[in-house]
């Protein structure tokens, strides 16, 4: 039985730390003799603060104790890293997919757009589409300050030098799961296993790469393959979830509208699993609604309740459950201290019975 509430105990007592160092990091940039470049960096700094449930540093700080680590200041640091990481696909996704919003306030993109208007005057026109072009390159700095955080950390070179080597890969995995999603998005209907894989790339990476560098940093490489297992599944169970909560969540919770993944022509499990199910005429009716920009309530609704009715719901809870069992087991064999492994058992939990 798991003793709930020791990860948030746990996330309590630590993410007022890595907050500490994110603004550190961030601050360090704002020191510029250049006002534009001063607050170029301070709208990221607010970006990241703005909300965040800090899962990944989190899992990487787990990672890292439970691995024998004890120098936690230094992987409070490091852990950072791949919260920045993980902004930093945010804020390229959200150009992608053209949402003007993240977590119930406006994308970084429309904040740089509207921060270069403001600016506007008669010496300074802002460029044609000043806010994507500052969104991406913002999103690239997140990319750059992550490997700093990595860097600063004051680990010894070897562990430095690996745990940026995991980095890199799991930023071309994110990169290869967002190319995936993008041609599932094209597809009439992509198979689950075309949809998991995907997952695995574009969410489980970064987990994976989080419990892969607490562990190198704590000098445990023997635990890596066990410790990416496990994260690629708890990725995958979290977004599954995540596309459940996309369609049923409550948006004062989520930050996100329930029609944003239908209007995106998002191929979740969800879709796919009802596609299969449903008469002809519902299916094409689905598919044809997929991508709607102008999608109205009753569409919504029609697409709500075909999930529903076609078994889709329960099947797409069903599978994240049983990654999350599957997590389960693989942590009750790693050889890493008891108290650790029960709030890792916590964080796959989280994954799938989360409501925002």
């Amino acid at each position: 039985m798991i003793q709930t509430g020791r990860l948030d105990e746990f996330a309590s007592n630590y993410i007022p730390l890595i907050n500490k160092c994110i603004t550190e990091l961030l601050e360090k940039k704002m020191k510029k003799d250049n006002e534009v470049v001063k607050a170029y960096y301070e709208k990221i700094m607010e970006y990241v603060l703005a909300g965040g449930k800090r899962a990944r540093p989190i899992a990487l700080l787990v990672s890292y104790i439970g691995s024998g680590g004890e120098d936690v200041d230094r992987a409070v640091r490091a852990s950072i890293s791949v919260e920045l990481l993980h902004n930093s696909s945010l804020v390229h996704d959200d150009i992608m997919d053209e949402s003007e919003t993240r977590r119930g306030l406006p994308a970084l993109h429309v904040q740089y757009e509207r921060w270069f208007r403001e600016m506007a005057s008669d010496k300074f026109s802002p460029p044609r589409n000043s806010g994507i072009s500052l969104g991406i390159l913002g999103g690239d700095s997140l990319l750059e300050l992550g490997i700093e955080a990595i860097l600063e950390s004051g680990f010894p070179e070897k562990a430095t030098t690996r745990s940026i080597e995991e980095y890199i890969i799991a930023y071309r995995r994110l990169i290869e799961g967002q190319l995936l999603d993008m041609y599932l998005s094209g597809l009439t209907m992509p198979s689950v296993e075309q949809i998991i894989e995907m997952l695995k790339l574009k969410t489980g990476a970064l987990y994976a790469a989080s419990l892969k560098i607490g562990a190198i940093l704590a000098g445990r490489e023997d635990l890596l393959d066990d410790l990416e297992e496990l994260g690629f599944m708890i990725g995958i169970a979290f977004q599954i979830r995540d596309d459940i909560l996309g369609l049923f969540g409550d948006p004062r919770k989520t930050g996100k509208p329930v029609d944003s993944d239908i209007k995106q022509g998002k191929r979740t499990i969800l879709v796919t699993k009802a596609y299969e199910v449903l008469s002809e005429d519902k299916a094409r009716k689905l598919i044809s609604l997929l991508g709607k920009k102008d999608l109205t309530d009753d569409e919504l609704e029609f697409v709500r309740n075909a999930v529903i009715e076609s078994g889709a719901l329960s099947f797409s809870q069903l599978m994240a459950e049983e990654y999350m069992e599957r997590c389960k087991d693989l942590i009750d064999e790693l050889e890493m201290r008891d108290d650790q492994k029960e709030l890792l058992k916590e964080i796959a939990e989280r994954a799938v019975r989360r409501d925002k």
